[in-house]
């Protein structure tokens, strides 16, 4: 695993769209997380623009035989070796990140599968995925869908945000000596009370039901605040941006609303009982970690939330999420779909809004939602 997460984002940076300028000897620890890194996210969404090549990963293949990338500077020249031996065939960046994500999804499964066929103590035992891999969404899927196990669970922040909460648990047990722990993904911060508006800003009491209303009439996107936010690296319904799906714009509205590159998908959430119906699997996914691909008789109907593969990165919403299951039931019953976008509610490059006074000052949408009222940009605005 630590060498697909090291050389996943470091080939990913030697393509146009994700260049740092960063090389294996001046790039240390620290920028290797902040600079490199963070890249893996949005390559995942770069590689659904092209298709795997068989060609590129022979390529791959054969010069994992002669430089292993075992540590970061072996990554840096196995990369630079993958490209430059498949320089003359002119791929696209989008077919050389798809061909490396199929490439590195191959071993990850083969070699699972190794371990497996070697230890035959751990045969039909469950599996666990933990750390930053764990967050592609299709290297899960592949490996849930092997048949190696049982059961595959990931975390619902398998990176570094869940080790500092496994560190505390850790330390709990120790001092204490136990292991019970009773928690919710929703244990942030509570939305912080807003006193005044800005002037060109007014407010109104409004229910769950009367903004499904508003979503099904408006087709405009709403910020949603409410409760304790959601720790991790993604929005589940109490920090976030919902909105119709029944329109492609959607897409790029949202995109633009968050300064985000074109390829980037939105996410959707949709209704638990709802899911299989319009997604395939459609299983539980109400933390967003497994690729779903949206039924072919579905794709005009939500056109926002599908990727340009056919796939989307699923939150099924039960009624454990209250808030966000009240607002799709009624949205369900308004219009017969099940499914809205779903995006984070923050300043670029930073964390959620703490409260609506910070949404609002942000500007990039007319609606704010929170506890049960409606502030609105008025005509004036």
């Amino acid at each position: 695993m630590d060498v697909l997460g090291g050389l996943y984002p470091i080939f990913a940076t030697h393509l146009e769209p994700f260049r740092t300028g960063e090389t294996a000897l001046d790039t240390d620890a620290r920028k290797l997380e902040t600079v490199v890194l963070p890249v893996s996210g949005k390559a995942m969404a770069y590689a659904a623009l092209g298709a795997p090549d068989d060609g590129a990963m022979s390529v791959m293949s054969a010069v994992s035989g002669r430089h292993k990338p075992t540590d970061v500077v072996r990554m840096y020249l196995w990369s630079r070796t993958v490209l430059r031996d498949l320089a003359p065939r002119n791929l696209s960046d989008a077919t050389l990140m798809a061909s490396l994500q199929e490439y590195l999804g191959d071993l990850l499964v083969e070699s699972l599968g190794q371990f497996v066929t070697e230890h035959e103590e751990f045969r039909g035992t469950p599996l666990c995925l933990s750390g930053g891999c764990a967050l592609n969404i299709k290297w899960n899927a592949r490996v849930r869908n092997s048949g190696l196990f049982p059961d595959v669970w990931v975390p619902p922040f398998p990176n570094d945000a869940g080790s500092a909460i496994g560190a505390a648990c850790a330390e709990m047990i120790d001092r204490t000596g136990r292991s019970d722990l009773h928690w919710s993904v929703f244990a942030g911060p509570e939305v912080l009370p807003t006193t005044e508006l800005p002037t060109g800003w007014a407010s109104r009491p409004c229910t769950l039901d009367e903004l499904a209303e508003l979503l099904a009439v408006e087709a405009e996107p709403v910020v949603v605040l409410t409760g304790r936010a959601e720790i991790g690296p993604r929005a589940l319904g109490h920090r976030s941006i919902i909105a119709p799906a029944t329109d492609t714009a959607m897409r790029d509205k949202l995109n633009d609303l968050k300064q985000r590159a074109y390829y980037r998908p939105v996410a959707p959430i949709c209704l638990e009982e709802a899911a299989p119906s319009v997604f395939s699997p459609g299983t539980r996914d109400p933390y967003m970690l497994f690729e779903h691909q949206v039924r072919p008789e579905w794709r005009d109907r939500v056109p926002a939330v599908v990727h340009v593969d056919g796939s989307a990165r699923l939150q099924t919403v039960g009624p454990d999420n209250p808030a966000m299951y009240q607002l799709l039931v009624a949205y369900q019953r308004r219009t017969g779909v099940p499914v809205l976008c779903n995006t984070s509610a923050n300043f670029n490059g930073s964390g959620f809004f703490p409260d609506v006074a910070s949404a609002v000052r942000w500007g990039r949408t007319r609606y704010v939602w929170s506890e049960g009222t409606l502030f609105h940009a008025t005509a004036g605005r």
